[in-house]
């Protein structure tokens, strides 16, 4: 029997720490759980020293608010941690948090295991030469993490993308030309100042698009998924959106597998719609202030902002950020997309799908392994 600390700070945390717990509790039911969780996680037997929404919280000025508190938790799970001597500190994602407490139980030789490694890879590339101090063990959603985190001696291994197992490789796919429609996936983001960017020029995309493929006589119906209620009202404000045929969803994954093609703000979601093995555009603007930083400064390491191009390693998806985020050319590149041979565009797809699957051993047999327990 051992314990375990696990902390998660986001709702995506939560499910892969609710997996974990699970896949762990098959080897040794009588292994214990405390932490920082989510209501999956505690459903899963994790006692919570606090729950995620402890952590929640968005924009430097939500953090510089609640940083006394944040930083009181911080040193609550270090306190409790070291009281309790556990078997291994379990990390998963939000490595600013997660990073600083590993770093502090390192030094006590609590072992400590970080799943999820942080995309250094992308950006601010220094970040990975402080991982050696803070982290026993990384576990890794991309096969290429591995090798590069061996440069900088920290121990890692490969447990595959958790949307990889979730998602089909069968996927249903539909067929453009046998159909009465044409239904396109628009997804402007999940955060309100993403939509702000994005929303008006999708839409007036979507606008160009009905209006060429009408001469088809196909009906083109338009998927949004949001977490915001207010969405159709925001849509409804821009009068020459309102003959548009739009269907509004709450879960991301809900319209994506009925969907001939995605429009996507670069995210986690273009690496669903790859998995999805759809046609896809992706785009994104951010404040000119905040581009000119990332790219004047060096702090961007890839030559795409998609995951799909960037571990395909070309543009299989057409990019079109801040400058280029233009109606016209997301428009033009969707009726291109459209009339493409799927089968041909599909085939780095189903690799890429293949290739991020989980290898023989899970996350739970890899720690159980790495620590010695039966």
């Amino acid at each position: 029997m051992a314990h375990f600390v696990v902390v998660a700070g986001e709702p995506s945390g939560d499910v892969l720490g609710a997996k974990l717990i699970s896949d762990l509790k098959k080897i040794n039911p009588d292994h214990q759980f405390s932490g920082i969780a989510g209501p999956r996680m505690i459903a899963e037997g994790c006692e919570p020293w606090f729950e995620i929404s402890d952590l929640s919280v968005m924009g430097l000025t939500e953090v510089v608010k609640h940083l006394p508190r944040i930083l009181k938790i911080r040193k609550t799970v270090i306190e409790k941690s070291i009281d309790i001597e556990p078997d291994a500190y379990i990390g998963i994602d939000y490595p600013e948090f997660n990073l600083s407490i590993e770093k502090s139980l390192k030094k006590r030789k609590i072992k400590t295991i970080q799943m999820v490694c942080p995309s250094f890879w992308a950006w601010r590339e220094a970040r990975a030469n402080k991982f050696k101090s803070a982290i026993d063990l990384m576990l890794c959603l991309f096969p290429f993490e591995p090798e590069l985190l061996k440069d900088k001696g920290v121990e890692a291994a490969f447990i595959g993308h958790p949307l990889a197992e979730e998602i089909k490789m069968d996927s249903s796919h539909r067929s453009s030309s046998d159909i009465e429609s044409v239904n396109i996936a628009l997804l402007p983001g999940s955060r309100r100042k993403e939509i702000d960017f994005h929303l008006e020029v999708i839409l007036d995309a979507a606008v160009m698009i009905r209006d060429q493929l009408s001469i088809t006589k196909k009906e083109v119906v338009f998927f949004i998924p949001t977490r915001f209620k207010e969405m159709e009202d925001w849509i409804k404000s821009f009068k020459k959106f309102n003959d548009l045929k739009i269907k509004i969803f709450k879960e991301t994954s809900d319209c994506l597998s009925d969907s001939d093609l995605i429009i996507t703000k670069s995210g986690t979601s273009t690496l669903e719609s790859a998995l999805y093995k759809k046609k896809t555009i992706v785009v994104y603007k951010m404040s000119a202030v905040s581009f000119f930083l990332l790219t004047k400064l060096n702090l961007i390491n890839v030559s795409y902002a998609s995951l799909p191009n960037i571990l395909l390693g070309n543009e299989c998806f057409k990019e079109f950020i801040q400058d280029d985020f233009k109606a016209e050319g997301i428009a033009n590149e969707a009726i291109r997309l459209l009339q493409v041979d799927t089968d041909a565009y599909l085939i780095p797809l189903k690799k890429l799908h293949e290739d991020l699957r989980s290898p023989e051993q899970d996350a739970s047999s890899m720690i159980t392994r790495f620590l010695g327990l039966s």
